[in-house]
């Protein structure tokens, strides 16, 4: 069985044709730059996909943006215009002529490491994807936590303490903090010349590890993912940020959890599609 795999992102959309009965192996894979608006990046989608969609019995895909998934419509995306109100599933449904389930890219990330982590300890899961943005989900006994809105995880958007305003709206986002789009924003460099510096580096992960803490204390996740182009930093990431989630956590007396970085290439986003559209499929 052949699955379809689409992620769209801000800045990129990649889509794959996955082989699920030899163990996930891409059979096709190819990314673009993502156009400036919803009609565009549809138009293109169905370009690239539609002879791959006569190989597959199914899609899954992955929006880059809030989701209703009860209803597989739009919300927002907060890159490109005019996803409001799609109904994303169905609209590539009739036109790929095979079965389509979509949710936000968070969730389907996560689902992609919930299936490579250790089975002993992923028990909840807590997935964060730093990059442009900040997005993150929660799975739960293998099951994303969605939420009475399909809103759950919106991690970027809990306050951790300053008083920058959002693209939200609100003040002291983790997101304005930490994300590339804002480091560049606020600085005039690209986020991998800003963290360069050792100062700089240190008070990010600090931001970030305040984040992940707040997570922490309402969650209590057995295992932090961070993935995104922030975890192509390897050590120089994972140790101080480590050591600091472990000196948040004696001060209250508690436990922090175990943290691993994510795929940076963005494999795991299409593999958690293609996992996401079987267990559909499956019932």
């Amino acid at each position: 069985m052949r699955t379809l795999a689409i992620d769209i992102g801000g800045t990129k959309t990649s889509a794959a044709l996955i082989d699920e009965d030899n163990d996930g192996v891409v059979v096709e894979h190819t990314t673009w730059t993502s156009p400036h608006t919803a009609e565009e990046a549809i138009v293109q989608i169905l370009t690239t996909c539609t002879p791959w969609a006569q190989r597959a019995t199914n899609a899954g895909v992955s929006f880059g943006g809030q989701f209703d998934y009860p209803t597989q419509t739009c919300i927002r995306s907060m890159h490109t215009d005019g996803w409001a109100g799609i109904e994303l599933s169905r609209r590539l449904q009739q036109a790929l002529s095979i079965d389509v389930i979509t949710d936000n890219d968070a969730n389907v990330a996560a689902l992609g490491e919930y299936k490579t982590a250790p089975e002993d300890g992923r028990h909840p899961l807590l997935y964060v994807t730093v990059s442009t943005g900040v997005g993150s989900a929660i799975i739960v006994n293998g099951t994303p936590l969605r939420g009475a809105h399909s809103l759950a995880g919106e991690l970027g958007h809990l306050p951790i303490g300053h008083d920058k305003t959002c693209n939200c709206g609100q003040r002291g986002c983790l997101e304005r903090a930490v994300s590339g789009y804002w480091i560049e924003h606020d600085n005039g460099q690209p986020a991998e010349h800003y963290l360069q510096e050792p100062q700089h580096h240190a008070a990010w992960t600090a931001d970030l590890a305040q984040g992940l803490w707040s997570a922490t204390v309402l969650l209590d996740p057995a295992l932090i993912v961070v993935g995104g182009g922030m975890c192509a930093q390897g050590d120089r990431l994972t140790n101080p940020l480590r050591a600091e989630l472990s000196r948040i956590a004696a001060q209250s007396n508690r436990t922090a959890p175990a943290l691993e970085l994510g795929d940076p290439s963005g494999r795991t986003v299409l593999l958690g599609a293609a996992i996401m559209a079987r267990e559909v499929a499956r019932g």
